[in-house]
């Protein structure tokens, strides 16, 4: 009996194995995260191909359900901060940034990042990958400076764009008028242009935040005009700007306001603050509204109260429903269930005992952004055009024979 039961084995064991259609793969393949994928390149030369594609990579955008991270930059480096459980800090390396260089990000989308080292040297970077591209120098007056700029995807035309804003000076008759150029980089087609009339008086304007934050197709900014403050959108389809209504909410004994992005969201950070002393006042909380429905007036609505006492600008919601902010000291915060406070963490040091009062007067340059981790690639256009090369060449083929 027991030979017979080795018998059997043996045959089952060499019985040929059902193997798994491509589909099953693919959808397998496509929930996973991206650091697996990374790894499992190496598997076989039809995985490497199939990770590496620009179809995969859209495909796992949309199915993985993979929590984000936060890059954040100081004036020394670059890292990627896992804010689940505890702040923990991973250095990033950025070949094109070197230590005389200070990073600004300009925007996150899709797990792409894009990046100024200067005023006219963008790039786009997927930290996840360590995939990057420098865009061509943009078409503005290199006597400018940098007014505002934005980061997006355009779903109309499966687009990513960069918008540059350029402030310059002209005179005349003994007067000094600003004026201000619209640069728009368009991936799809890897080249700059400009908007010849923006329906924008700028002028007038004061941004409040030099970043667009990217919400519902558009970038967004804070603006005062005269004693007013409102949320300046451009739309990255039909490529024009108007106004987003803001929270219908008694502003006299808040005088300040911060905007930002919580859960996809517009959010705006109402806190008060004394002139005189340059400080927040410790009497009022800081207010976070959430605008539910976009272009809603009527849907803000009240989502947190903190007790930090000093500007505070949400950037995301944990898996354990913990609101991650950074303030005004440059420090990450956890805000638990109870509003109260959980962990607060520094991104900015800058061996500041070496330097004097270096952490001091660069903490305005420490940033932190919310970032997807996917596998799309800033190149992946020519690697589309490549495709569809390769797609008309065997059509030929298959019609020559």
């Amino acid at each position: 009996m027991a030979g017979r039961g080795n018998q059997m084995e043996q045959k089952q064991n060499n019985m040929p194995r059902p193997e798994l259609s491509q589909d099953i793969i693919e959808e397998i393949l496509s929930r996973l995260p991206v650091k697996s994928l990374l790894r499992f390149k190496c598997v076989s030369r039809s995985w490497y191909a199939l990770i590496s594609s620009p179809s995969f990579a859209r495909m796992q955008l949309e199915r993985a359900s993979e929590t984000s991270v936060l890059i954040t930059s100081t004036p020394c480096r670059l890292n990627l901060v896992d804010y689940e459980t505890s702040f923990c800090e991973v250095p990033l390396d950025f070949p094109p940034k070197r230590q005389d260089r200070r990073v600004r990000i300009m925007g996150s989308c899709h797990g792409l990042v894009a990046m100024a080292l200067e005023k006219d040297k963008v790039f786009l970077w997927n930290p996840s990958t360590g995939d990057y591209k420098m865009l061509p120098d943009p078409c503005f007056p290199s006597s400018g400076t940098l007014y505002c700029h934005g980061f997006g995807y355009d779903s109309s035309t499966d687009d990513y764009k960069v918008l540059l804003c350029v402030q310059t000076w002209r005179s005349v008759s003994d007067d000094f008028y600003a004026e201000v150029t619209v640069s728009i980089f368009s991936l799809r087609n890897n080249s700059w242009r400009m908007i010849q009339s923006p329906s924008v008086d700028f002028s007038s304007l004061l941004f409040l935040n030099f970043s667009g934050y990217f919400v519902n197709g558009a970038l967004h900014w804070l603006i005062a005009k005269e004693v007013t403050v409102e949320i300046q959108a451009f739309d990255l389809k039909t490529e024009r700007f108007s106004i987003v209504p803001i929270a219908d909410k008694p502003q006299n004994s808040f005088n300040y306001l911060k905007l930002g992005v919580l859960d996809g969201r517009l959010c705006l950070t109402f806190y008060s603050h004394n002139f005189y002393l340059n400080q927040p006042l410790s009497s009022s909380p800081v207010e976070i509204w959430v605008m539910k429905d976009y272009g809603v007036r009527e849907s803000w609505t009240k989502f947190l109260t903190s007790e930090e006492k000093s500007t505070l600008m949400p950037l995301c919601i944990s898996k354990g429903n913990e609101v991650i902010s950074i303030n005004e000291k440059k420090e990450l915060i956890r805000s638990g269930a109870e509003e109260a406070i959980a962990e607060k963490y520094r991104i900015c040091k800058c061996d500041a005992g070496a330097v004097g009062d270096y952490h001091r007067r660069h903490q305005h340059q420490c940033h932190a952004i919310v970032c997807a981790q996917s596998l799309l690639s800033p190149n992946f256009h020519i690697l589309v055009e490549d495709e569809k090369q390769k797609l008309g060449r065997n059509r030929k083929r298959k019609n020559m024979s």
